[in-house]
């Protein structure tokens, strides 16, 4: 069934024409994927499918009684205000409204009782339509599926963006939507919370447009993307990967045809120069006639020509020129401890990077991540007896918030004042990475985010630094913006230290993951996305760890001569080692925990070994009970 349809819509803002002849569809329970560069107008469509702006022209047709949900980019809450209350706010005051109708009712004087059951009866309608009694229930487990769990009575103010996201999708998925428009859900989501969104959006049973630069939720999610460029929408199916595979062999064999088409043109544009001379040098009036059907052909032709392919949108070219260091030691930490009052996030923590490597540093939304960062930079030195930077490594930092920036200078003095290159060269720089004359008296205050990314990008990389620590250097940039980064960090010859949400980033460039976990900074060797799929059977292996444990404990309060009867000797004995391993491990526990608690850091480091060793022991018997387990289950 179709729900929306778009039919040669056009908008325009003041004389600037944003969409053109704009026509597209989405169908029940289909998920759809809108991408395009930053200002081609996808949040004009989100606005006009909304209602909330008319379209300069042409028809949008939506599905009598279209129920419609929209998550924005970004919404303010009162943040004294509980989870579920900012979920239920609408459903509240509904409530309210027929809690009243209940006791007008009750009290009415009977030529007021007509009046006072309609009023009843409009007022439940409207509350059985926002979920009933049945509301709050279900916004708990949406938020326990989500990732809130046991959330809900926490002020809005203690969340942070990525879960402000998750409660406005709760809040609007209440309403049970038949078409959910999501603007940049993926916003602020640590890679656990978007796990659980993809997850979340596949088993959606509605339909979904998103608008998204995050090619790997497009990837996960979407069966269908609409690309949206030079004001006009172009359907592809598949998701995003598919859609891009596309889009490039079509440009390329458009390109081809192009080529030849223009080669054709060229060759009767010279027969008809040819042809004209001719005529004019000749009495015989055949050559006139021939020289009119040459002319009818070229016009003919040119009028059916193929279109020059669209190049790629507009990206900035960011570009660095430097020398991989000599040295051995790029970051070398040591003993490196981090605690906010009661709260510690790093605990005797060690990291050794070594000249070219490229790691990822990754770990939950308020892990530590920005923190150990900056202290890096403003800590690091050769003789620091903590944080360790190479002698010979110039180091360039991109900051997730661009605070390094001055909001009172403008982009040209920003740039030139501390970027050690000319005049001439300030201007090139800028213009590769798309400010032009109209921007260079701006001040940075009054930057868009993608737009002081970029200004924070030309800034470091201007300084041919030849190690890069870099913050979430792809906030705010649309996906070709994206990709020019993936490039210039892919070709670059220093080390990178990367702290980053977008996969497409990290599998490209970084061949090393530090994870924080436990307080701690864990070496995990290989792309990001073999890392994810290690930690992923790991989680499965916990989920089914608590029913494995629980067969093992069953099986071994059983009488001796039944549990003897259906297993041999080598399962008892497997049994026994399982225990075993237990036991062991929970004393290490104990010791390790009491080291560090008495101060002695080496010890409890060297039990911490200890520890892991056996909890991987414990893993493999595990994983081996399960496999001796399967065929007798079968």
């Amino acid at each position: 069934m179709e729900l929306v349809r778009f039919q040669n819509v056009s908008k325009e803002y003041g004389h600037r024409l944003v969409l053109e002849d704009v026509s597209f569809q989405v169908m029940a329970e289909r998920k759809v994927g809108l991408v395009g560069p930053n200002g081609a107008g996808k949040t004009s469509i989100l606005r006009m499918l909304l209602g909330e702006e008319p379209a300069s022209g042409g028809v949008i047709v939506k599905a009598p009684n279209l129920r419609l949900a929209y998550v924005p980019q970004r919404v303010e809450y009162a943040g004294d205000q509980t989870v579920l209350g900012t979920i239920l706010a609408e459903h509240g005051e509904l409530e309210s409204r027929l809690r009243e109708a209940e006791q007008r009712l009750a009290t009415a004087a009977s030529a007021e009782v007509q009046a006072a059951e309609q009023a009843y009866e409009s007022a439940r309608d409207a509350f059985e339509r926002a979920g009933g009694e049945g509301a709050r229930p279900k916004a708990i487990g949406m938020l326990d599926s989500l990732g809130l769990a046991d959330r809900g009575e926490e002020a809005m103010g203690d969340l942070s963006g990525g879960e402000k996201n998750v409660v406005s999708l709760v809040r609007a998925l209440l309403a049970e939507p038949e078409l959910l428009l999501l603007d940049e859900p993926a916003n602020h989501l640590d890679f656990d919370g978007l796990a659980r969104l993809e997850e979340f959006l596949r088993s959606f049973r509605g339909a979904v447009l998103i608008v998204s630069h995050n090619r790997y939720l497009l990837d996960s999610v979407v069966s269908e993307i609409l690309h949206l460029e030079r004001g006009r929408v172009r359907p592809y199916a598949g998701n995003y990967s598919a859609y891009r595979q596309t889009l490039l062999r079509d440009k390329l064999a458009q390109g081809r045809d192009y080529a030849a088409n223009q080669k054709r043109l060229a060759q009767l544009e010279a027969l008809v120069a040819r042809f004209a001379v001719i005529a004019r040098s000749t009495s015989d009036p055949s050559w006139g006639k021939r020289l009119r059907a040459r002319k009818s052909q070229l016009e003919r032709e040119r009028s059916q020509a193929v279109e020059r392919p669209a190049e790629e949108a507009s990206s900035f070219r960011p570009k660095i020129d430097t020398q991989a260091s000599h040295a051995n030691i790029a970051l070398q930490i040591r003993g490196y401890s981090k605690s906010f009052g009661e709260l510690t996030l790093l605990d005797d923590a060690e990291l050794d990077i070594s000249a070219g490597e490229r790691v990822a540093l990754i770990g939950p939304n308020g892990s530590g991540k920005t923190t150990l960062l900056r202290d890096v930079m403003e800590l690091g030195a050769w003789d620091h007896p903590v944080i360790r930077i190479g002698p010979s490594l110039t180091v360039g930092f991109c900051a997730q918030e661009q605070e390094l920036l001055d909001p009172q200078k403008t982009v040209f003095n920003q740039l030139f004042e501390h970027g050690s290159i000319t005049r001439d060269e300030t201007f090139s720089v800028l213009a590769r990475y798309l400010f032009g004359p109209d921007d260079y008296e701006k001040l940075v205050a009054n930057l868009s985010g993608g737009e002081r990314n970029r200004l924070q990008l030309a800034l470091v990389l201007t300084q041919q630094p030849n190690f890069l620590i870099m913050d979430e250097p792809t906030n705010h940039l649309d996906i070709p913006g994206r990709e020019a980064v993936e490039d210039v960090l892919a070709d670059f010859k220093g080390t990178i230290l990367l702290v980053s949400h977008d996969r497409y980033l990290l599998d490209k460039v970084v061949e090393r993951v530090v994870e924080l976990r436990d307080r701690k900074l864990v070496s995990h060797q290989g792309s990001f996305s073999e890392f994810w799929r290690r930690r992923e059977e790991e989680r499965r292996r916990e989920r089914a760890r608590p029913a494995t444990r629980r067969r093992v404990r069953e099986r071994a309060e059983r009488p001796a001569k039944a549990a003897a009867a259906p297993r041999g000797s080598d399962d008892n004995a497997l049994d026994a080692l399982i225990a075993e391993a237990e036991g062991e491990k929970a004393a290490l526990e104990q010791r390790v925990a009491e080291a560090f608690t008495q101060g002695d850091h080496q010890e409890g480091g060297r039990i911490a070994r200890q520890l892991e060793l056996q909890s991987e022991r414990l893993e493999e018997l595990y994983a081996k009970w399960l496999r001796e387990e399967s065929p007798r289950a079968k």
